[in-house]
């Protein structure tokens, strides 16, 4: 019989992991219930200790992840004190690359935005403004390199209302369908049961992980925030507890 460290030696090594965290981070404002979005609504347009605090809770917090896909990110407004998050994270943080993303401009107030982090090198496939009635969500992809091949990352942020969504995740299947492997996952805006989930899962998506609810943060009971993968990678996702906005963290693992 062949020995234990002779079996070892033929097998092929075991693939790590990558490691990736989306996470819709409110702009760092850090809402604790539904009435702090009104008796706290200074934090909504100002900047302020508690912001710089949280964002640093946040950095120490997704640091250690391979790439991270960011929602709702601020690029520079009034109320982050006209400072941008890309390079605040980036300090705080030591990531070397990153893709940025501007969706919606409200005047000098706020510049909204995605943001991807990542300890690898990217290459961007993506980078534009979704199908939206309301102009300001967007989809921002970038391509990564594995130990078993390239993965296409794509970020997203989706609009309120079923209808956009519809005409909003078509789109990014359809401009995504060159890439044989592909994660796509941000905040939705819809719960796993909703019928516009299915323009990806009929096209060769699987959503990853349970329906564990991600909004709000303080008593959460909604999942919007998803993970879908198609191609030869396997993959896993779970819900982080870690609370610095009203979304909940996703925690996703391809390998």
């Amino acid at each position: 019989m062949a020995s234990i460290a002779a079996i070892m030696a033929a097998s092929p090594p075991v693939s790590p992991a990558m490691r990736i965290l989306s996470y819709n981070i409110q702009a760092a404002i850090n809402a604790r219930s539904y009435l702090s979005y009104t008796y706290q609504w200074h934090r909504q347009f100002l900047p302020g200790p508690a912001k710089r605090k949280t964002l640093a809770r946040i950095a120490a917090y997704i640091r250690d992840f391979d790439l991270v896909c960011l929602q709702e990110i601020d690029l520079g407004g009034l109320r982050n004190g006209f400072k941008n998050h890309v390079e605040q994270l980036r300090e705080l943080t030591g990531f070397h690359y990153h893709l940025a993303q501007v969706n919606r401009r409200l005047g000098k107030l706020s510049l909204h935005g995605n943001l991807i982090l990542s300890k690898q090198p990217l290459r961007e496939v993506l980078n534009v403004p979704l199908p939206s009635r309301i102009p300001g969500r967007g989809v921002l992809a970038a391509a990564v390199a594995c130990d078993d091949g390239e993965l296409v990352v794509a970020n997203v942020h989706l609009s309120l209302g079923a209808l956009d969504q519809h005409k909003q995740l078509r789109f990014i299947r359809n401009r995504l369908s060159a890439y044989p492997d592909v994660l796509i996952t941000g905040d939705f805006n819809c719960t796993p049961d909703a019928p516009q989930l299915q323009i990806l899962t009929r096209h060769g998506y699987r959503r990853l992980g349970d329906d564990t609810p991600t909004f709000p943060s303080w008593k959460p009971h909604k999942a919007l925030d998803h993970a879908l993968l198609k191609g030869a990678f396997a993959g896993d996702c779970r819900v982080s507890h870690h609370a610095d906005s009203d979304h909940l963290p996703l925690l996703v693992e391809v390998k």
